[in-house]
């Protein structure tokens, strides 16, 4: 059994810097409770805290801490109540707009000042979770990777040199962009000049040359829901009732008094097979 009493989760002042949490050990363990959702959205923003901190030191932004389809809208609006939709052009889909991205939505973002050159894109209009990210000619710093560039003054030929097993100049036709993409996840544009007749055989040794006009990195947030969906998941109780994961995604941290984790026998002997997966007790603060 591992309780934490009293529990002051992580929160944000201000200046958006975080207070320090008093997260108390039980057998030196800090209780295990990252394991379960509430946890998971305060994890998320101390790395998100984390990138603003690097950015603050050295001007670079740290993707490697970003999570797509667990990163959702709400945690930036949480760290950035300046944070603004804005339209973007689809570098990968027709310009006319008649071709869609199932992946996410199309032609809609946020940008947030505390991540320069970054544009956040949602699942889909219903869904807040982010499962894409495009980077303008202002980002600088880290992919997901940990490769460095600085897109301003990145070449084409730099992508080749860097990655192995590319699919080098795709593009629809009707897109206004060649493509360079490793893995259909992380992909790269260099704007084609229509002035360059015929346009096949692609004309590489130009295009080598070319600065990189912006850059996608995208994730299968379907296939993550699916994955997810098939983990064990534990039992929920507050306040002595049964809850689903959705009341506890909505809860708010501060809300929260103390989280008593059950594992194995000691959750089955308490609930039964219901607790074979574990169990979650939360106890709210008394209003």
């Amino acid at each position: 059994i591992h309780i934490c009493v009293p529990l002051e989760f992580l929160s944000l002042t201000e200046n958006n810097s975080f207070r320090t949490s008093q997260l108390t050990r039980s057998s030196g363990t800090l209780c295990n409770i990252l394991e379960n959702l509430l946890m998971r959205k305060i994890s998320i923003l101390f790395l998100l805290f984390i990138s603003i901190r690097t950015l603050s030191q050295n001007n670079n932004v740290d993707l490697s801490n970003f999570k797509l389809c667990e990163l959702t809208i709400d945690d930036l609006e949480m760290l950035d109540s300046e944070l603004k939709q804005v339209k973007l052009e689809e570098m990968d889909l027709c310009s006319d707009g008649f071709v869609q991205d199932g992946r996410f939505e199309n032609r809609i973002g946020y940008e947030s000042k505390l991540f320069p050159g970054v544009i956040f894109q949602k699942y889909d209009s219903r869904d807040n979770a982010i499962a894409k990210i495009h980077l303008t000619r202002e980002f600088k710093g880290y992919l997901p990777d940990g490769n460095y560039i600085e897109v301003k003054t990145l070449k084409a030929s730099d992508i080749l040199k860097k990655y192995d097993s590319l699919d080098s100049w795709t593009s629809r036709n009707c897109s206004d962009y060649w493509g360079i993409k490793k893995d259909d996840k992380l992909n790269f544009y260099v704007r084609i000049d229509k002035n360059r007749n015929p346009r096949y055989p692609v004309d590489q040794k130009y295009y080598s040359e070319q600065l990189i006009q912006g850059i996608d990195i995208i994730s299968d947030c379907y296939s993550y829901y699916e994955k997810e969906k098939e983990k064990p998941k534990p039992l929920y109780v507050v306040e002595g009732k049964e809850v689903n994961e959705q009341f506890i995604t909505d809860l708010k941290p501060e809300d929260v008094d103390s989280i008593i984790v059950l594992k194995e026998k000691s959750a089955i002997e308490k609930y039964g097979e219901k607790g074979k997966n574990g169990v979650i007790e939360i106890k709210l603060k008394k209003k």
